[in-house]
């Protein structure tokens, strides 16, 4: 328990342009909490500040580009120094990742159980969440999303060593920018790097059903991928034809407008607010895109450093249902075992939820070192990776927003819900008979 008398807090001015200001700050703390971005403008120097001084550091980035290069400019001087460096810990990813990770879990135990040696885990082949949420947006956000996330078309379509058309096109980036830089190049990735590409385009259809590409799927894709490589739900070299791998993990996540338990009680009709929201997602994405207008309209609505109302705030929350699915040690049957995870959390996603994990996260390491997972090889990693455990029992032990989780495990199950392919297959009925009457 601590009292507003009892605090006492200093204050320190650093200049994000100042390297020997930020080196100090860094030297008088152990963790360093960044929340000021852009990143790539201003974050810069208090990584290279944090890598060289040793203290830890965490952020609320999405900007996965500039997160993938702290990696490969400063990796060698973290590791020297024993700092942690662990961005991505608001909203948009540690849901995903830590809901992943505690899915995984559960069924590793299970099956662990099971097993007379307990040395072999199961290979996780793929993960999907679904996340429903409600909430404002910060003009920073917007203009982040809007202005700060490079494009590079070339990147995407060509191999940046060989000069040859990549079989599957990268969306935005690698899917494994944010992984160890010294594994990037590792001929047993190679299968998997292109389905975990391929599965992040599909990603960003619609589909036939309720669910949408969620906004930020394409920043939590990589870092699940970077937890996936580093925690080792699924290794390639397990496998006998190694870096050609018929399955290989991929990461899935959609975003259900009508909420979790809405859309299950409304089935196959919750894909009217499904289609609802998608169109008015792209029609505000197509405005605040065009030239001058677009820009205009964004400083006068949202402009950086607008927040979001109370009441909205305060009426917020995300929820997250996570699936994995592995292999069933009775393969002839094409069973799968399903690990499964719903995280909860209240308040809005943007502000009130993305303080709260990554003020656990700067905690965590603070008063929770003795229960940190390993750190890694150059200091940098995800919050699964790098806190683990640990960040997942402060957060449902906070007391000042409830955090809840629930786990589950089910084997040898179906690989494919067939209940929701008949009720896809429904609605396209359904939509070809208006079709007919309406032509007929």
């Amino acid at each position: 328990e601590y009292s507003a008398n009892a605090l006492q807090i200093d204050m320190f001015v650093a200049d994000a342009d100042d390297i020997e200001a930020l080196t100090t700050m860094a030297s008088r703390t152990r963790v360093v909490l960044n929340t000021a971005g852009p990143f790539s403008k201003y974050g810069t120097n208090v990584v290279s500040a944090c890598a060289t001084t040793g203290a830890d550091y965490v952020d609320i980035t999405g900007e996965m580009h500039w997160a993938g290069e702290m990696r490969s400019k400063f990796g060698p001087v973290a590791a020297k120094s024993g700092a942690r460096i662990i961005s991505f810990c608001g909203f948009d990813s540690i849901p995903s990742d830590l809901a992943v990770y505690a899915a995984v879990r559960s069924l590793r135990e299970v099956k662990a159980k099971k097993k007379e040696d307990g040395t072999t885990s199961p290979q996780i082949v793929q993960a999907k969440c679904w996340h429903s949420c409600f909430g404002g947006a910060n003009g920073g956000t917007i203009d982040t999303a809007v202005n700060t996330i490079p494009v590079n078309l070339q990147h995407m379509l060509v191999d940046d060593n060989t000069g040859e058309l990549r079989p599957v096109p990268f969306f935005m980036n690698d899917p494994f920018e944010l992984i160890l830089p010294s594994k990037k190049t590792e001929p047993s990735l190679n299968a998997w790097r292109y389905s975990a590409a391929l599965a992040e385009w599909k990603n960003q259809s619609l589909t036939l059903d309720s669910e949408l590409n969620r906004f930020g799927c394409t920043v939590s894709a990589k870092i699940v991928h970077a937890s996936a490589v580093a925690l080792k739900y699924y290794s390639p070299s397990q496998e006998k034809d190694g870096g050609n791998a018929k399955e290989s993990f991929t990461y899935w996540e959609r975003f259900l407008p009508a909420g979790l338990d809405l859309t299950c009680y409304l089935n196959i009709f919750s894909i009217i607010p499904a289609l609802t929201y998608s169109f008015a997602l792209a029609a505000i994405t197509v405005t605040l895109k065009m030239p001058v207008i677009g820009q205009k309209l964004l400083d006068y609505v949202l402009p950086p450093g607008a927040g979001t109302p109370d009441w909205i705030n305060e009426m917020g929350y995300s929820d997250v249902y996570c699936e994995v699915l592995s292999v069933s040690d009775d393969k002839s049957k094409g069973l799968v075992d399903r690990g499964t995870c719903r995280l909860m959390f209240e308040g809005d996603p943007g502000n009130l939820c993305t303080a709260q994990c990554v003020s656990e996260a700067a905690l965590t390491l603070v008063h929770g070192r003795n229960d940190l997972p390993p750190n890694s090889e150059d200091g940098f990693g995800t919050p699964a990776q790098l806190l683990g455990d640990a960040l997942l029992s402060r957060l449902l032990k906070s007391r000042v927003r409830k955090v809840s989780m629930e786990t589950k495990v089910i084997e040898n199950d179906r690989r494919l819900k067939w209940e929701r392919i008949g009720g896809a297959v429904a609605m396209v009925g359904a939509v070809g008979l208006a079709i007919s009457r309406f032509w007929g």
